[in-house]
């Protein structure tokens, strides 16, 4: 009976011995298998890696596209119109603080006059502000930094050179001096 449970023994381990080679086999085929996972899996990052560098390469030039174009751009039709708009309401505001600090009621022609030296000062406060020669030619990207500046200006950032009678206007107060 010894020698059949030897017999027995030697089977068993036998067969365990077959499995555990088996099981090592497919250890074997299943890690070629992953290591061939893995470089296909390489493959594909590098191909991505390569794909993101042309993407930000692109993106890249894209941007610097779009930054020169936006320093040609100049302000459209609407910008303009609220420059002007602003500009024109200020300098009325701005005539009648003249007036009032003159103590002086005048004509609707000296006031005009008077209005149309402030557009003319504004203007050219912006154009050098904007470093322009045109205040059309500011740019498109600086258009509400434009009319911001001339929100925030103000009748004290005018010198009294710049707001002085004009030759014209002393003429045109002689020409209504002398009709009275």
């Amino acid at each position: 009976m010894s020698k059949k449970k030897d017999k027995k023994k030697e089977n068993l381990l036998a067969e365990t011995v077959e499995m555990q080679k088996k099981q090592a086999m497919n250890l074997v085929v299943q890690s070629d298998v992953n290591q061939q996972l893995l470089k296909e899996v390489i493959g594909i990052k590098e191909e991505m890696d390569i794909t993101a560098r042309k993407t930000n390469h692109k993106f890249n030039e894209l941007e610097n596209l779009i930054e020169e174009v936006n320093k040609k751009v100049h302000i459209d039709d609407g910008e303009a119109t609220e420059i002007k708009s602003v500009v024109f309401s200020k300098a009325g505001v701005f005539a009648d603080m003249y007036f009032s600090k003159q103590k002086s009621h005048p004509s609707d022609n000296l006031f005009a006059s008077k209005k149309g030296q402030f557009i003319r000062l504004m203007y050219s406060r912006l154009k050098k502000a904007f470093n322009v020669t045109k205040y059309t030619n500011i740019k498109h990207v600086e258009a509400e930094k434009a009319i911001q500046f001339l929100r925030d200006l103000s009748y004290d950032d005018f010198t009294p050179f710049e707001i002085r009678e004009t030759p014209k206007q002393k003429e045109l107060i002689a020409l209504e001096n002398g009709l009275k």
